[in-house]
Formats: C-alpha cells, structure tokens, sequence
C-alpha cells in the first residue's frame, strides 16, 4: 500500500470538524466528489487554452477534495459500495479530462500514459473487491501518481517523456501486486476453510 495512506486516521481526524460541517449544511461526500471533477475539467480547459501552470494549481485543488471526500465519508457514516466506486472512477475522469486539456495546449501525448496505467490500477482492484479479496497491496498510489504526473509536466521533452513511462510502468507494477495479493489472499481464506471444515 502507499505509504502516504498511513496518514490517513490522522487525515481523518483532521478534517473530521469540516466534515460535521459539511454534513450540517446538507453536503454528500458524492457532492465533494463531482466537485472534483468539476474542478478537474476547468484545469484541462484552462491547459487547453494555455494557462498550463494556472491549470496545474486548479487540478492540484480539485485533487485535495478528493482527500476531503472519503475522510467526509469515514467521519459521518456515509461509506458506501456506491460512494468507493464514484470515487475512483471520477478519479480517473479528473484525471483524463486535465490531461487531455494539457495534450490539446500542447504537453506531449506520452502524459497518456499515465492515464492507462491509471486505468489499469483500477481494473484490477474492482477485480479483487468484486471477489471480496483485498486490493491495498498497490505501492504506488494515487498521491505518488500525481506527483509524478505534475513534475513530468513542469520538466521539458524528453524528461518528461520518462517520467510518464516510468509512471505508467509503477501503475502496471502496483496492478501487479493487486492481483497476486488478491490470489496469496485467496489462497489463504481457503486453507483457512479447510481448517475450519
């Protein structure tokens, strides 16, 4: 698991006033969520339109609700099957939806690479949540991802280029951890049955 996902109870508990507030004024996590995403789609127009930099900031702010949402949701009793998937699909759109903006300003279309290894980490944990197996196995989070997706777009070509490679092959490497932490999982809720049985 990404080590900055230690960090979470203490996330939690840092925002848990904010959330009892925001719960007050009748806001869903799912809300802070679609904000996100909002937020996302004007920094891919504002890349577009060359304010890259600008757009960077914006998405980075659309990307700190993402960390509101899911502690807004801990905090009040709110998680839910629905609320998890929401969120990491929107995840990947707010993600797809800058950089495409980025690609149409002018980044090179390598930054795509990103978004498949994004895709792919995805794929793999509904995989395993769909089996009731456990998908935290992945290092390479999406706060690790980000940071590398923001550094490949402030260096030039071919650094960048790099950059996004070595994003998206982590991405594969995380998916890989994913699906064999699944099976080792598996693996052993079976040996464990046939104790039991």
């Amino acid at each position: 698991m990404s080590w900055l996902y230690e960090f979470k109870p203490q996330k939690d508990r840092a925002l848990l006033s904010v959330s009892h507030i925001l719960m007050a004024a009748g806001v869903t996590p799912n809300m802070i969520t679609a904000a996100g995403l909002l937020v996302s789609i004007i920094a891919g127009l504002l890349a577009m339109s060359g304010h890259l930099y600008i757009g960077i900031v914006i998405f980075l702010f659309g990307a700190g609700l993402d960390a509101v949402d899911g502690s807004f949701a801990r905090a009040c009793g709110l998680t839910s099957d629905f609320g998890r998937y929401f969120d990491s699909i929107c995840d990947r759109l707010s993600e797809l939806a800058f950089i495409t903006g980025a690609v149409f300003g002018g980044v090179s279309f390598f930054v795509f690479i990103v978004i498949a290894g994004s895709v792919l980490l995805l794929g793999s944990r509904i995989y395993n949540h769909r089996r009731g197996l456990s998908s935290d196995a992945a290092m390479f989070g999406r706060p690790e991802r980000l940071a590398l997706l923001v550094i490949g777009l402030l260096v030039p070509y071919p650094y960048n280029t790099v950059i996004f490679m070595l994003a998206g092959f982590l991405c594969l490497v995380s998916s890989a951890q994913v699906l064999t932490s699944g099976v080792r999982t598996r693996k052993g809720l079976e040996w464990v049955k046939s104790l039991l049985g």
